[in-house]
């Protein structure tokens, strides 16, 4: 399967399905949090999978994953603002 998305700079992207369906492997492979066996992600023009540390540091300021419980991913007293 093969998936483009080319969104204007500010904006949001969601990604869902049913449990199981790979949500939760695809945004830990788009933070790295997860080596990808094979494909690209871009971001910003860059591939994520092949970006050496410093590199992937200066990426990752954009990139911000929540997991499924808010409480424990983030700060109450703070705004998302």
């Amino acid at each position: 399967m093969r998936f483009i998305a080319t969104l204007p700079q500010g904006s949001t992207l969601g990604i869902f399905g049913e449990s199981g369906s790979g949500k939760s492997t695809l945004a830990r492979c788009i933070v790295r949090l997860y080596q990808p066996d094979s494909g690209e992600i871009h971001f910003d023009g860059h591939d994520m999978a092949r970006l050496k540390s410093r590199a992937l540091r200066e990426q990752s300021r954009d990139i911000q994953m929540v997991f499924q419980d808010p409480f424990a991913s983030l700060n109450p007293r703070q705004t998302v603002g």
